[in-house]
């Protein structure tokens, strides 16, 4: 046995010994920890690993090589390499040559001339890394996506819509106001009446639906109101000049007004002074009518305290704040499911038109705030972790690729990768800061009073940003992944194919862009007054695209017969015959048409040249050895009662009625599809012949070195031993000489005498 297997021998029995006792341990002493600190545990850990390579293994480097530059004379001289001892060293002989030399030619016979190919192999090489570096991305990532989301989400969104726009027996729901004089009474009957208080009137409160649903801070009335008559499609010009109760003119600051400022609050235009708020909430909300500001308009908050909310509506109705000019009205809450630990964002809005009547609207947000990181499973950690690594492998070989080679950067591929490594930055500073608002607004609200609102629509937005980077994210990976599937010939060819066909797909697209737009504009000019589907242009296009890819849940045909029935069906017949098939149709033709050129061009080449997974298996050939070699794959030989010469006849024969239905099938598929046969050249039938001799002599050789093994094995391997034995005994210093005794002349085995 050689000193790598007794070495290997002692590390295997070392750990068994270590893992057994470690187990023996763990098993009757009772090494148990809770769920809470195990994580702590956990979470420690990984907090010192990432602090010792991120940032102590650097600063520790940038002082050895400060060190080793300022100060390199008065360093000792490193000592040179010394071999080790003779006795450590293992003895070379011919036989371990022949050994190592028979492995090698083994993997030589793979190495045919198309293998030599070392721009090829390069380039393989180049994509093996990157495949493994992008792939094991994109796959945590999907993890990431998965273990992030969740089912109740939606549910809890879809209830508490049907709840707030629906009657129910208990209150009314916001569907049955028809009229702005109404407002108030829903505002009473559903966001007042229908939680219940406790009976000190503390403000702790619950739903009539849900006991484990509780109102975060208070409720927040906002309307907007014109400034004057619009008319047109252009946003209307909202007021913002302060008002006196029942909205008087002219406005005039009173000295008391701070003390009573619950009464002039909803007078006054809302100024948002937070630079977060001004940041988040600056957008329109896209109503069904027009479009409205959410910084703007004029506040009136609601109370914790069923007596005092009720007094502020009997305030605000007898004060006319609901009048003719109020174009919209908003009431912002959040609630809170404390068993879901979830948080439920609610905006009903209530547009008034020009012709008296009102347009109602929920949205819900159902998002969660409160990340513990205690409260999170095992799985999601260990996912977070393991996306932790990834990423930092991937900016790593993205900086040091940059730092070798910077000219790389002008490279889209390269740009693309930057472009990853930003999204990712940006999606981890964006989580970062929602969880810090959180924790202030948390911090808030356990010390606020009864008159406070707290806005949760702004953790709420950094969560959809989140969310939408994600999205970006994938999208990004999965288009850097295209690069690294290059090594296959389908997406070479694809390739190919769309450089050679852009100016053809370019021009389809514009027209498949251009019958869309007429059909849009067409179907809004028709039939938007009588169809929320085409009431606007944009709507109109995006409901034409969805019904031209299939997309009809929606859309039914009695929306396009406002302009009458056989118009409606000539433009439905077109819609859906003129896009989707003809356009579409065109478009898969001249993919088709490149494909076959492409192909003609391009298998003389493939032909000549090595795939990805031959590549893989000559530089994985330990790994593809060590699975062909397992018990459940490898395959044994069976005989089956039959003779070698047989079988080897017998599965020739199968191999040639396979191919003969394999092309008899591919034949009656493509019969209409006229195929181009490209003929082997004289370059090919040659490559092919010279790899045909190499190997031949491989195996030769192979052949070879193994009957000079065996004799090596039979008739000089204990003569080899015997002289290394006296070598060694030479070598060594003898204290007591004595001469050989008549017992050493005698051989030590049958082999010896016969040598």
């Amino acid at each position: 046995m050689n000193q790598r297997s007794i070495n290997c021998a002692f590390f295997m029995f070392t750990a068994a010994i270590i893992s057994t006792c470690m187990g023996l341990m763990i098993y009757f002493s009772g090494f148990e920890h809770e769920a809470r600190n195990a994580k702590n545990i956990f979470i420690a850990i990984v907090i010192v690993l990432f602090f010792q390579l991120l940032i102590a293994e650097p600063i520790k480097l940038m002082l050895i090589a400060l060190d080793m530059s300022i100060w390199p004379r008065s360093m000792p001289k490193y000592r040179k390499y010394q071999d080790e001892e003779d006795n450590n060293v293992e003895e070379y002989n011919r036989l371990n040559f022949l050994k190592r030399r028979l492995r090698a030619m083994r993997v030589q016979t793979l190495i045919t001339e198309r293998y030599r190919n070392e721009t090829l192999t390069q380039e393989y090489r180049i994509i093996a890394q990157d495949l493994f570096l992008y792939g094991k991305y994109f796959l945590i990532l999907i993890g990431l996506v998965l273990v992030s989301r969740d089912d109740l989400m939606y549910y809890n969104t879809h209830r508490l819509e049907k709840l707030l726009m629906y009657n129910h027996s208990s209150y009314i729901g916001l569907k049955e106001v028809y009229h702005l004089n109404q407002l108030f009474d829903f505002v009473q009957s559903s966001l007042i009446d229908a939680f219940s208080y406790d009976a000190n009137d503390t403000g702790v409160n619950s739903w009539v639906h849900s006991t484990q649903t509780k109102m975060v801070s208070v409720v927040r009335l906002r309307q907007l109101r014109l400034a004057e008559e619009h008319m047109g499609w252009n946003d209307p010009e909202f007021t913002d000049q302060p008002y006196m109760p029942d909205w008087q003119l002219p406005y005039y600051h009173m000295l008391y007004a701070q003390k009573y400022w619950r009464i002039y609050e909803p007078w006054i235009p809302l100024v948002e002074k937070n630079f977060a708020s001004r940041v988040l909430l600056n957008f329109n909300h896209v109503g069904k009518f027009q479009n409205y500001p959410e910084l703007k308009g004029y506040v009136a908050l609601l109370a914790r305290q069923k007596a005092n909310s009720m007094k502020i509506l009997e305030f605000l109705t007898e004060t006319h704040w609901l009048t003719y000019n109020t174009s919209a009205v908003f009431l912002d809450f959040t609630l809170y499911n404390v068993d879901s630990d979830m948080f439920s964002v609610c905006t009903l809005r209530v547009e008034q038109t020009p012709f008296g009547g009102i347009i109602p609207d929920v949205y819900c947000d159902s998002i969660e705030l409160v990340d513990d990181v205690l409260q999170t499973g095992y799985v999601t950690l260990f996912v977070l972790l393991i996306y932790v690594i990834v990423l930092l492998q991937f900016m790593h070989a993205f900086l040091v690729q940059l730092w070798y080679q910077p000219g790389r950067l002008r490279s889209m591929w390269n740009k693309l990768d930057l472009i990853i490594i930003v999204l990712n930055v940006a999606m981890i500073g964006v989580v970062v800061t929602r969880t810090t608002i959180v924790a202030a607004m948390l911090k808030r609200l356990e010390g606020t009073n009864k008159l406070d609102f707290l806005d949760f629509r702004k953790p709420g937005r950094l969560l959809a940003l989140a969310n939408i980077l994600t999205g970006f994210l994938i999208c990004a990976t999965t288009l850097r992944l295209w690069k690294v599937m290059q090594f296959a010939k389908v997406f070479q060819i694809f390739t190919k194919t769309l450089y050679l066909a852009w100016k053809a797909l370019a021009i389809t697209a514009l027209a498949i862009t251009i019958i869309l737009m007429a059909f849009g504009i067409a179907f809004v000019t028709i039939n938007g007054n009588n169809s929320s589907h085409f009431i606007r242009p944009v709507t109109s296009v995006v409901t034409s695209i969805c019904f031209s890819f299939g997309f009809m849940s929606e859309i039914k045909p009695n929306d396009l017969f406002h302009g009458g029935k056989y118009l409606g069906i000539a433009m439905y017949a077109a819609l859906g015959f003129v896009i989707s098939v003809l356009l579409i149709n065109v478009f898969v033709t001249l993919i088709h048409d490149y494909f076959t050129a492409a192909k003609s061009i391009g298998d003389a080449k493939f032909r000549r040249q090595i795939t990805f997974l031959e590549f893989l298996r000559v530089e994985f050939y330990s790994v593809h050895r060590f699975f062909h070699n397992l018990p459940f794959i490898k395959k044994k030989y069976k005989r089956n009662n039959r003779t070698v010469a047989e079988n080897i006849q017998r599965i020739l024969a199968e191999r040639d009625r396979q191919h003969i239905l394999k092309q008899r099938s591919t034949r009656s598929i493509f019969s209409s599809v006229k195929t181009v046969e490209v003929e082997k050249d004289e370059d090919t039938l040659q490559a092919e012949y010279r790899e045909r001799i190499e190997h031949i002599c491989a195996i030769s050789k192979i052949l070879t070195i193994q009957i000079e093994i065996l004799e090596r094995v039979i008739f000089d391997e204990v003569t080899d031993d015997k002289k290394s034995k006296q070598r060694r005994r030479s070598q060594r210093p003898q204290e007591n000489d004595q001469p050989p005794g008549p017992q050493d002349d005698k051989p030590s085995n049958k082999y010896d005498s016969f040598v």
